[in-house]
C-alpha cells in the first residue's frame, strides 16, 4: 500500500504525484479509440464470471500486511461476459437500463460517433480552494460546496456565503491526506444537511444539520453513523440520498488491513452503504429492502460490497443503476454499475483489482467492473453521472466520468470515447444539478460548470 506522503489514493491532494509522474493529458492512451475499445481492448473487460446472486464469502484470513507478491497476483487470460446484476453484459455491448422511474423511457446511451463530434468546455462557477462535494436543497437555487478543511459555503451568482465551520473537528488540510471534510447532501424529506468528515482521531463521522436562511444551526445537530478506521486512508466519504430518503455512503477499506477488511462481513469497510436517517433523533433505520436487513449474511446497512474507495458515485434517478468510480490500488482504476432493482453485489476487492485478478484464492460470485484502465492511462478514476440535462441534448444518456488529471470520457453506445474537452487542474469529482447539468471540481481552482464549447 502507497504512504499518505506519496499520494494520495483518491488523488484529491496528489498535486505533487500529477506534477512529477503523470504527464498531460494528451500522454494518455485514449485519445484514437476504436468503437467498442480503448487502445484495442473491449469496453467491458473481466477475468472471471462473476454471479451475483452468489453468496457472500467469509473474509480473507492472512498475518500478512505486506502487498501481495507476484505469484500471488493471476490475471486469468480467459475472457468471459461481466454479470451486473441479473443479466451478463457481454464485451463491447451497450450497457442499458433495467428500470426507469420515469413516464417515458430514459434517453439511451447516445452513438460514440455522435460523442466524437462534441466540443466541451467548462465555465468557472465559483473560485473556492479544495472542493470535495457540492449539493443542492429543494426549492433553494444556491449550490451548497463542502471543503476538504472544514468548510460549507453557499453559492448564489459566484459570493459565497459560510453556512457551516467544522474546521475545530476534523484535521486540517494536508497535502497526501485523504482525510477531512468529504460528503454533502440534503435529506429530500425535510431538507436537513447531512456531512460526512474524519474527526481529530481520523475516525468517520456522519452527522446532519437543520439549516435556518441557509445557515446551519449548530443546536440542530444529529450524530447519524460513526466508523472507528483503522488507518489514515480509503475512508470513501461522499453522500447521496434517493427521492424517498434513503442516504448512500462510500465507505473504503480504510487503509489499514491491506483490503482484507473490504471482505469482511461484520464490518461495515469496502462497501455502498444505504440507510434511512430518523427523522426526530440520531442514527437511522434499516431499509427493509436492504440485501442483508436480516443481518445473517452481511452487516445490514450493506447494499454492495468489495471496493477499495468508492471515492465517487452517483445515482441516475431515471434508471436507478448507480455508477462507482472505485480508485485502485497500483494497477487498475474502475467503473462499476449497480443497475437499478438489483443490490447484494460484491465488486470483488481485494481479491481483484479491477479486471486483474491479484489473488489465487478468489472466490466465485464477484461482479466486475463495467470498465477499467490501466494507471499508464491514469492515476485515479473520478466517477462521474449520467448527462440528463438540456444544454447538451447530444449528450443525454451518456456517462461522464474523469481521472484526477484531468482528462474526461463518456460510455457511449458501443463503447468509451475520450471527449474532446477543457482539462480541469486536479479533476477531485463531479456533481449533478436539479436540471440535470454536471459540474466539475477542482482541488486548486474551484467548481466549474460542463458547457458546449
Amino acid at each position: 500500500m502507497r504512504s499518505a506522503a506519496a499520494i494520495a489514493t483518491i488523488g484529491f491532494v496528489a498535486v505533487g504525484f500529477v506534477a512529477g509522474g503523470c504527464g498531460g493529458g494528451s500522454e494518455f492512451g485514449f485519445d484514437s479509440v476504436e468503437t467498442g475499445q480503448v487502445d484495442g481492448e473491449p469496453l467491458l473487460v473481466s477475468t472471471i464470471a462473476r454471479d451475483p446472486t452468489t453468496s457472500i464469502a467469509a473474509p480473507v484470513e492472512t498475518d500478512s500486511t505486506e502487498p501481495p507478491t507476484d505469484d500471488t497476483i493471476a490475471p486469468s487470460d480467459t475472457e468471459m461476459p461481466i454479470t451486473a446484476g441479473p443479466t451478463a453484459i457481454e464485451p463491447s455491448t451497450t450497457v442499458t437500463a433495467t428500470t426507469t422511474t420515469t413516464t417515458a423511457p430514459p434517453d439511451p446511451p447516445p452513438a460514440n460517433a455522435a460523442l466524437e463530434e462534441i466540443r466541451l468546455g467548462v465555465e468557472q462557477v465559483v473560485d473556492i480552494s479544495f472542493p470535495t462535494a457540492i449539493a443542492w436543497r429543494a426549492d433553494d437555487a444556491s449550490m451548497y460546496v463542502a471543503t476538504e478543511d472544514g468548510f460549507v459555503h453557499r453559492v448564489d451568482d459566484g459570493q459565497t456565503e459560510l453556512v457551516l465551520d467544522l474546521s475545530a473537528e476534523t484535521v486540517a488540510f494536508e497535502s497526501g491526506s485523504e482525510r477531512g471534510l468529504l460528503g454533502l447532501a440534503f435529506d429530500p424529506r425535510d431538507g436537513r444537511m447531512f456531512l460526512d468528515y474524519t474527526d481529530l482521531e481520523n475516525d468517520t463521522r456522519v452527522v446532519s444539520f437543520e439549516l435556518v436562511d441557509g445557515v446551519a444551526d449548530p443546536a440542530s445537530r444529529r450524530e447519524v453513523l460513526f466508523i472507528d478506521q483503522p488507518g489514515l486512508g480509503h475512508n470513501g466519504g461522499r453522500l447521496v440520498f434517493d427521492e424517498v430518503g434513503n442516504l448512500l455512503i462510500g465507505s473504503g477499506d480504510g487503509g489499514g488491513s491491506n483490503g482484507r477488511d473490504a471482505q469482511d462481513t461484520t464490518k461495515l469497510f469496502g462497501s455502498l452503504l444505504r440507510v434511512r436517517p430518523a427523522l426526530d433523533d440520531d442514527g437511522y433505520e434499516i431499509p427493509e429492502d436492504n440485501p442483508y436487513a436480516d443481518g445473517v449474511d452481511d452487516r445490514p446497512e450493506v447494499w454492495a460490497r468489495g471496493f477499495r474507495n468508492p471515492w465517487t458515485f452517483s445515482l441516475d434517478d431515471e434508471t436507478g443503476d448507480i455508477w462507482v468510480g472505485d480508485v485502485g490500488n497500483d494497477s487498475r482504476e474502475e467503473i462499476d454499475v449497480i443497475p437499478g432493482g438489483t443490490n447484494g453485489q460484491n465488486f470483488g476487492w481485494n481479491w481483484f483489482e479491477g479486471s486483474e485478478q491479484r489473488r489465487d484464492d478468489a472466490p466465485e460470485g464477484m461482479t466486475a467492473p463495467v470498465f477499467d484502465y490501466p494507471r499508464s492511462d491514469g492515476v485515479a478514476v473520478m466517477g462521474g453521472h449520467v448527462y440528463r440535462g438540456e444544454e447538451i441534448p447530444e449528450l443525454r444518456g451518456a456517462y461522464l466520468f474523469g481521472d484526477l488529471t484531468g482528462p474526461i470520457w463518456a460510455i457511449g453506445e458501443s463503447g468509451v470515447t475520450r471527449m474532446d474537452a477543457d482539462v480541469v487542474d486536479v479533476l477531485v469529482g463531479w456533481g449533478e444539478d436539479p436540471a440535470g447539468e454536471l459540474y466539475l471540481l477542482s482541488l486548486t481552482d474551484g467548481v466549474y460548470r460542463l458547457v458546449r464549447s
